[in-house]
């Protein structure tokens, strides 16, 4: 069935200044009181759209959800914790959920579910338009699929470091792409492109190039790890303490997942698997390692010839952490992947010689 079929809506979403607060919502039953006052605060007159929610994937929040909520406004409200700013345009899949409240999962696993069969790729938040917030019995909420534009981050990075010549005959048949595609489609064609670069580029090229097109990892999440760094670094002048330190912090803080392992200048990092049931439960290495791969886009078809330039992509992740930690390049060798028949995916983050300058 096509997205339309399935009641699935395809939305470019522009800058849009918006009022809001960010906070942990303990419970969804909240929410309505939260807009209602919310709404008193702003005043109506200057609220000029419906009510959203954006809920983040990365955080350290461990019950219930980290948010932020508010509402698209006509003017900057400052007032006590709400905050205004530009939020991004984006694209998105929306559906519309006009069940009660208490199934809104079931839309999302439709939602996520018609996405990944697609091969396409989320950000790192979904979002939800409350088109009857002031109603708190209301149902009609907009569950909103935020799509990652890795075609778009590849183009631009593949031109950036080869030029415009070679980005297009990397990039050859992405206009033949849609929404629509299957999801074997999009496979073919991003194993394409990855023959295509292994064939043009260095190593070190590759690993700049598909590295960038990587999640966006939530720049509050990174704050955290520099403050950590720059905080230790500077009580003991000692960059590998720092970065201990920074280890530590990871292993303890909720919103990091796996400790990583540091031998002298290099950091061993591998994810937790995207479902660990599955994961334990597996009967055989093919379930496992599709339980373990968290990329929609490659986990169905891991056999079948993806090149292992294609999980730079997943070392793009510890790039944005380790950097932004750091404020220094590093260089993320792939020891292990998914690809080439291990059960997990493992990456070595070379820190750079100079870190003590």
């Amino acid at each position: 069935m096509s997205l339309k079929e399935l009641g699935i809506e395809h939305k470019k979403l522009e800058d849009t200044r918006v009022a809001t607060v960010r906070f942990n919502l303990k419970k969804r039953e909240a929410l309505p009181a939260i807009l209602d006052e919310l709404a008193r605060t702003i005043r109506k007159e200057s609220i000029i759209g419906p009510a959203f929610c954006v809920f983040q994937f990365v955080t350290s929040v461990t019950e219930g959800f980290d948010v932020e909520v508010g509402f698209p406004v006509s003017q900057a409200v400052e007032v006590g914790d709400i905050k205004t700013r530009i939020l991004p345009a984006m694209e998105v899949l929306s559906l519309v959920h006009t069940g009660p409240p208490k199934e809104l999962q079931d839309s999302y696993r439709q939602l996520y579910g018609c996405a990944a069969e697609h091969g396409l790729i989320s950000d790192e938040f979904s979002r939800e338009a409350y088109r009857d917030w002031d109603h708190p019995e209301g149902s009609d909420i907009e569950v909103q699929f935020v799509i990652h534009h890795w075609n778009g981050l590849l183009g631009k990075n593949l031109a950036r470091v080869l030029g415009e010549e070679a980005r297009r005959k990397v990039m050859q048949g992405d206009d033949e792409l849609t929404l629509e595609s299957t999801g074997d489609e999009r496979f073919l064609w991003v194993k394409g492109v990855m023959d295509r670069l292994v064939g043009l580029a260095g190593e070190d090229q590759r690993y700049d190039i598909v590295s960038s097109c990587a999640h966006i990892f939530p720049r509050s999440q990174i704050d955290k790890l520099t403050a950590v760094y720059e905080t230790t670094r500077a009580r003991t002048n000692d960059p590998l303490k720092a970065i201990d330190a920074v280890i530590d912090f990871m292993a303890e803080d909720p919103g990091w997942g796996e400790r990583p392992l540091r031998e002298g200048h290099v950091i061993y990092s591998s994810k937790a698997p995207r479902d660990p049931e599955g994961y334990a439960s597996a009967q055989d290495e093919a379930g496992k390692r599709k339980a373990y791969c968290f990329c929609p886009l490659v986990r169905n078809h891991l056999d079948g010839g993806m090149p292992v330039t294609f999980c730079y992509c997943g070392a793009g992740w510890y790039r944005q952490q380790w950097e932004g930690a750091i404020g220094k390049p590093v260089r993320i060798q792939v020891v292990k992947s998914v690809l080439t028949g291990d059960d997990v995916c493992q990456f070595a983050i070379h820190l750079p010689d100079d870190l003590s300058r």
